[in-house]
């Protein structure tokens, strides 16, 4: 990116009122971090639902103690200034209404100038049903909330960049083969049918689409198409999202989606495998270089004219093609040379059998079930 074109970001960004949901997850809060630290936004709105005992500003004040906050606490002289431009705004995602109460609900519309919906489960084996009603459903009730904007410039919604995995060749569009009489009627089918029916049902729905997560990120787009085109709206598909490579800390992540659910218990001595050929190349991104594409994107929706066709960003880089193998092999080289032996040959396994692989998930399985053991011998929490 240009000097000029980085100039403007900033200004885009300067003064202005922000809303972001998902900001409690991984890429979420890297987001948040880079707002508060290089960009001077004027006010951010974070809609949070309540977690058990948890409220939306205990949530917050959470994350904003964890160590990703840290560079900010120690860089900025005004730290506590920047983080009380944050509120907390507790939320029920699955309310039409959002749980608001209506003089809050009207602020929000007054003041939000660009949104990031980040709002997702990311969890591969989930209902169909309750993928859709999280990452179709929810999206669609935020979008609601700011139809009604007064000064929004900007809104950006997150999808991923597998939500045509069933195809060859993905360009920078929005597909609508969902099938089945589209999205509405497989909503309005499916809140119809019992449990066990709807779990016979899901496959067949599915069809070569790998899991819940994909498909219903491909309706969310659809409906973001459909239903808020009148909205200065975009679409951003990310890769495999890891570690960040510089900023805020090399090396930050907190979960263990994605190649870190393998690398983790590898560097660790422990077991691990997964199911796929390492010849694929998977297209992984570090998780700033993503949260600065993010930021490109949403400055250039908003200078973007108004279009039939609602802007797609699918985000990779022709330069990022290496293979599962090499990917792998690089984790090795990090390892010491003990640590790189037993992994490479004993405790890792990457396989394309799925029988083998099922086998694998037992050893897993097994190996929590004993690391679990020795944690409630020793008087701790199981993991």
């Amino acid at each position: 990116m240009s000097d000029t074109c980085g100039s403007k970001v900033i200004e885009f960004y300067q003064d202005s009122v922000v809303l972001i949901t998902g900001a409690s997850g991984f890429l979420g809060k890297v987001l948040l971090e880079k707002l508060l630290r290089c960009l001077e936004a004027r006010k951010i709105y974070v809609l949070i639902r309540r977690k058990r005992d948890y409220s939306a500003q205990m949530r917050l004040e959470q994350i904003l103690k964890s160590m990703l906050f840290d560079r900010v606490r120690s860089e900025t002289k005004a730290a506590k200034g920047l983080f009380d431009k944050i509120e907390a705004v507790e939320v029920n995602f699955e309310r039409d209404d959002l749980g608001l109460e209506p003089a809050l609900r009207d602020r929000l519309r007054q003041e939000v100038e660009v949104a990031f919906n980040l709002l997702a489960s990311v969890n591969f084996n989930e209902a169909l049903d309750q993928a859709l009603e999280t990452n179709v459903e929810c999206t669609r009730r935020v979008l609601n909330l700011l139809s009604g904007a007064r000064r929004i410039k900007s809104v950006i919604h997150v999808s991923t960049f597998y939500s045509n995995c069933n195809r060859t060749l993905i360009e920078e569009k929005i597909y609508d083969d969902i099938g089945f009489g589209g999205y509405d009627n497989i909503k309005s089918t499916f809140a119809k049918l019992q449990d066990d029916h709807k779990q016979f049902l899901s496959p067949v729905v599915l069809g070569t689409f790998p899991n819940s997560y994909t498909f219903s990120k491909k309706c969310a787009e659809v409906v973001v198409r459909d239903k808020f085109g009148h909205l200065p709206v975009g679409i951003f598909r990310p890769p495999i999202v890891t570690s960040s490579y510089r900023e805020p800390v090399p090396g930050w992540v907190d979960n263990f989606n994605g190649p870190s659910g393998m690398v983790v218990p590898l560097s660790q001595g422990l077991y691990s495998a997964a199911l796929l050929d390492p010849k694929k190349k998977p297209f992984i991104v570090p998780v700033d270089f993503c949260v600065n594409a993010l930021l490109v994107c949403a400055y250039d929706v908003s200078k973007s004219s108004v279009t039939k066709s609602i802007p797609v960003y699918n985000y990779t880089d022709d330069c990022n093609l290496w293979t599962w193998d090499q990917v792998i092999n690089g984790f090795f080289s990090g390892l010491g040379p003990i640590r790189k032996l037993v992994a490479k040959y004993f405790t890792g396994t990457i396989t394309v059998n799925p029988v083998r692989y099922a086998i694998c998930k037992r050893i897993m399985m097994f190996q929590a079930f004993c690391l679990d053991l020795i944690r409630t011998f020793s008087g701790k929490e199981k993991m």
